[in-house]
């Protein structure tokens, strides 16, 4: 768990986000990350000059539009983690530095008191193993992220500097990225102090993308790892209880009724929890996906008009595959919540009918309130889910049918 936490820290620390520290904080860490802030909006305005002063120029404007879609991204994220940095650290503290499953007086009984029962054990390594891997897979995720970013991001900064070593023109200014600048590349120095800023405002793509990307998954992830508990408790709730007092009578049953009363209240901590993360993560969720469809758009008919091996076309197949990528993992995700939410809404009714009335009068209660599920909505009633993934594509290639068939008509 801390090495997970070292890892976001160190990676997230350098574009001045520090909610993974101890010290978090302070003034310097809040002048960096607003110093990044500026950077990106003015990343965001140069790109969005450049789709605008390149507009009659359709393929110019098509390429541009490949780098505006990931400085919108970038400047959303970093405004989010800067707006949000108090909600954010919040959210760590309550389902990330600390289990909250320890706090349900069931999970804390049978880690205070050894018990040997099969499914204390069970529910035991349930509890250990399913933490230590949401924070191992989250870790190496954010970490081939990190590299998958990185690559983008170097492909892009070597390519112009290939072009004019290649064509051994003094004259020639190529940039990493397309810009709009108000001030004229003729000068040398300009020329680097521009190029800087390309490499700069490139790094930070390579920590805003996977840093709250992966945080954000790991706090859903969370959210998963305990209805998936809560299921597991749900399916086994005599036996736990049996196994625990060793009686099956009367006081078996209102022993299996207070476990459900906490299951319930664990269960309306999480929901209280995803719908305040969600509030948060909404609009971040709806740019991503529309500008996703853009990007993978743009970068499609730029693979298409482009030479097919070429070095400067390379990167927009990685590009593109990266966010088709980034789109499918917060979809699976959100698929995942509902998988689970469905398989804990049938956990509830599972053994019903060996329980007492007042048992029975609980469960209709819980099963009504699980019957709304725990969506993660993007807008209006559209969720995370694979049939919104499915919809992603079908609209990224129905807009990439229509660029190529403007463009076929401009060629006439």
């Amino acid at each position: 768990m801390e090495e997970t936490f070292h890892s976001f820290h160190r990676i997230l620390s350098f574009a001045g986000i520090p909610i993974f520290a101890e010290k978090w904080n302070t003034k310097p860490w809040l002048l960096l990350q607003i110093f990044n802030c500026i950077i990106a909006i003015f990343c965001f305005i140069f790109t969005t000059g450049f789709v605008v002063t390149k507009f009659d120029d359709f393929l110019l404007c098509i390429q541009g539009a490949c780098i505006w879609t990931t400085g919108v991204i970038m400047t959303i994220s970093l405004l989010v983690c800067l707006v949000f940095r108090s909600q954010f650290r919040s959210f760590l503290e309550e389902m990330a530095f600390r289990d909250a499953m320890l706090e349900m007086p069931l999970i804390n009984h049978i880690f205070l008191v050894n018990h040997d029962g099969e499914k204390i054990t069970e529910l035991r390594n349930l509890v250990v193993d399913t933490q230590e891997k949401l924070f191992k897979y989250t870790r190496v995720l954010l970490k081939t992220y990190m590299f998958s970013v990185f690559l983008v991001a170097t492909l892009y900064l070597c390519s112009p500097i290939y072009g004019m070593i290649v064509r051994e023109d003094e004259s020639l200014r190529l940039l990493a990225f397309d810009m709009w600048f108000p001030w004229s590349l003729e000068n040398y120095t300009v020329y680097i102090v521009s190029f800087i800023f390309h490499a700069y405002a490139g790094y930070l793509c390579c920590i805003a993308y996977p840093g709250l990307q992966s945080m954000i998954i790991l706090l859903i992830g969370q959210v998963i790892r305990q209805i998936k508990i809560l299921t597991f408790i749900l399916l086994h709730m005599d036996e736990l209880v049996l196994e625990i007092t060793g009686v099956q009578d009367n006081r078996w049953r209102i022993y299996c009724t207070a476990v459900l009363s906490q299951c319930v209240d664990h269960y309306v901590k999480i929901k209280s929890f995803s719908n305040r993360l969600n509030v948060i993560c909404r609009p971040f969720y709806l740019t991503l996906i529309l500008v996703a469809i853009m990007l993978v758009c743009m970068c499609s008919v730029k693979i298409t008009i482009s030479n097919k091996l070429s070095l400067d076309t390379t990167k927009y197949y990685v590009h593109e595959f990266c966010f088709i990528l980034v789109v499918l993992m917060f979809c699976l995700i959100g698929q995942q919540v509902e998988n689970e939410c469905d398989e804990l809404e049938k956990a509830v009714t599972e053994k019903w009918y060996i329980f007492n009335r007042t048992h029975k009068t609980n469960v209709r209660i819980f099963n009504m309130a699980l019957s709304q599920g725990m969506p993660i909505y993007i807008f209006g009633t559209i969720p995370l889910s694979l049939p919104t993934f499915t919809w992603f594509i079908k609209t990224g290639m129905s807009f990439f049918t229509l660029v190529m068939n403007v463009l076929e008509e401009v060629e006439e």
